[in-house]
């Protein structure tokens, strides 16, 4: 296998470096964007009251191919399904890998099959891509994925609270904890991902960088998963089961980690993670390009820099090429040559960030684009379009006023942590740039009326800020106070001539992202939690039961109607 990465590694530095050479000189200045929105199928039996996830992927893609329509998204994949199923934005199923049946079809877990004692395969779509990547990350593993996940500790929560699950041959893995053990239930979460291009390499690299800053705080404003296997746990967000999901190490690795992990952004053999190289080499001086204890291929960044790239480049694609591929076989690579990019692409969709750049593609016309993967998907239509409209406004705003958000990249991963914990959006604070972020002149973002005017004694040049402040400004008058990223878009909106109808309906979604952040519209999460503790049958116990999650789900899809 060594053999056959080495030339893997070879042909794909060959062809990336012809993909970049091809495409570096790149001007396409137009404004394009694109959003990808994940969907999960429910069943309603009503005479159980009960919610299925269901499992039948294939033909409704397949059936959706054939379709020609102009209807929204979620209303054609309605008339795909059953009378009783619907199409529901969430970010994963709430009694996924439950005792009893949680899907239909109905297929049953073997305790024979050490992979799949909770969730069965069919779970995931069964197309051979998922298949291969699965059989990939297991065989390297040479055990399941198992991941701990903290009880929400309730009243009546038992003391110490045990999921059977954690016993296995008599040992116990953890208490307070809810034992998730299989990749579905990181695989099977959903996400709303939002593209935008720009003009030319260096702007993609520069927003790049700043949308990597943006993460954790869309995290956080979007975070939508505090249910797992029927028990409301200690989080909001499904980003550490995901990055647990892809956790490619061995026993040994693991111990050897524990060992380093109080290192600087040291990290795990994971394939999905936050990332750890900035990109623009126009940063600000003593902001480093990567985190000191960033993995890379050395010999194909030297091939990299040799070819013509700059540091911070091709540290990127050397950091991704320090992955083995996934899906790699001896015809591929007999296949590929430094022309082609089928190689390169092995690689690239592989691993996993939380911004992703893309090179412009010569079959498809496309430019340069970077791609936000960190927001969870929200429970309404109306929510997803706020969040890629305001994605894609601010990347604007980004791009026009050459916005520097920029912080050490190992308190991005710090702020990606805290970004998941309960209720992050009101009671938690990340890092962020709250000085020196905008060049001289930008003098039409204005102070949030609605706050006062005390004064911030802060002067840090970035420093811990809650997410109510990042969006909606800091309360101060200080020349030095961040003004918000809602009043940016807003001031860079007021110079562009929009129609009434555009502007207003703008407006509702900056201000439904504005409302998110102060804590006046609760997020996915906490509405679930809300809705949990006000349910007749919830005995303040942690539990979801089958009956408080069918009256969930089946409000999920009234709300949606309703709109």
């Amino acid at each position: 296998m060594g053999c056959r990465v080495l030339r893997a590694n070879t042909y794909s530095s060959k062809q990336i470096l012809n993909v970049w050479k091809r495409g570096k000189d790149i001007q396409d200045p137009k404004a394009l964007w694109g959003d990808e929105l994940e969907y999960i199928m429910v069943e309603f039996d009503p005479s159980q009251s009960r919610a299925m996830a269901v499992l039948d992927q294939e033909d409704v893609l397949r059936r959706w191919n054939n379709q020609v329509s102009s209807k929204f998204g979620r209303a054609l994949i309605k008339d795909l399904l059953g009378p009783t199923q619907y199409p529901l934005t969430i970010a994963s199923f709430p009694r996924l890998g439950a005792k009893g049946q949680f899907t239909t079809p109905h297929y049953g877990t073997s305790q024979r099959d050490v992979h799949y004692r909770m969730v069965p395969p069919q779970v995931v779509a069964p197309g051979l891509r998922y298949f291969y990547i699965n059989q990939q990350v297991l065989s390297r593993r040479q055990r399941p994925v198992g991941l701990h996940v903290p009880i929400y500790r309730d009243r009546n929560t038992p003391r110490p609270f045990l999921d059977e699950d954690c016993l296995a041959e008599g040992a116990l893995f953890g208490t307070d904890c809810v034992y998730l053990e299989g990749q579905a239930f990181g695989g099977a979460c959903c996400a709303l991902q939002t593209t935008v291009q720009a003009a030319n390499e260096p702007d993609a690299r520069w927003l790049h960088d700043q949308l990597v800053i943006l993460g954790p705080t869309m995290l956080a404003l979007t975070a939508a998963t505090p249910i797992y296997k029927g028990y409301l746990v200690n989080t909001d967000s499904r980003w550490d089961y995901l990055t647990a999901s892809f956790d490619i190490r061995t026993q040994e690795e693991e111990f050897q980690f524990l060992e380093t992990s109080k290192q600087c952004c040291s990290s795990p053999l994971t394939r999905w993670s936050s990332n750890r190289v900035y990109l623009s080499h126009e940063r600000p001086g003593g902001i480093a390009n990567a985190c000191g204890q960033v993995q890379m291929d050395e010999s194909a960044k030297r091939q990299l820099l040799d070819g013509g790239m700059d540091e911070s480049i091709a540290s990127y694609f050397s950091n991704l090429l320090w992955h083995d591929p996934l899906c790699l076989n001896q015809d591929a690579i007999e296949l590929s040559s430094p022309e082609t990019t089928h190689m390169f692409e092995k690689f690239q969709h592989g691993v996993w960030k939380h911004v992703h750049l893309k090179m412009p593609e010569a079959s498809t016309g496309s430019g340069w684009r970077i791609e936000f993967r960190p927001m969870e998907v929200q429970l309404k239509d109306l929510e997803n379009a706020a969040f890629s409209v305001f994605m894609f406004l601010l990347s604007r705003a980004i791009m026009a006023y050459r916005l520097n958000f920029y912080i050490p990249i190992e308190l991005v991963t710090e702020s990606m942590q805290r970004a998941q914990k309960l209720d992050a959006v009101t009671k938690e604070r990340v890092w962020f740039r709250r000085r020196d972020w905008a060049p001289d002149g930008l003098n039409s973002v204005q102070c949030n009326p609605q706050y006062g005017c005390a004064q911030s004694q802060r002067e840090d040049v970035y420093a811990l800020m809650t997410i109510d402040e990042i969006i909606n400004g800091e309360h101060s008058t200080s020349p030095a106070r961040f003004p918000g990223l809602v009043p940016i878009v807003r001031s860079y909106l007021l110079e562009r001539d929009l129609l009434p109808n555009e502007e207003v309906k703008l407006m509702q979604y900056l201000n439904l992202i504005s409302c998110r952040a102060s804590g006046s519209l609760p997020t996915p999460a906490r509405w679930m939690r809300d809705f949990v503790a006000g349910h007749e049958d919830y005995q303040q116990d942690s539990v979801v039961s089958e009956k408080i999650c069918y009256d969930m789900l089946r409000e999920v899809v009234n709300m949606n109607e309703a709109d």
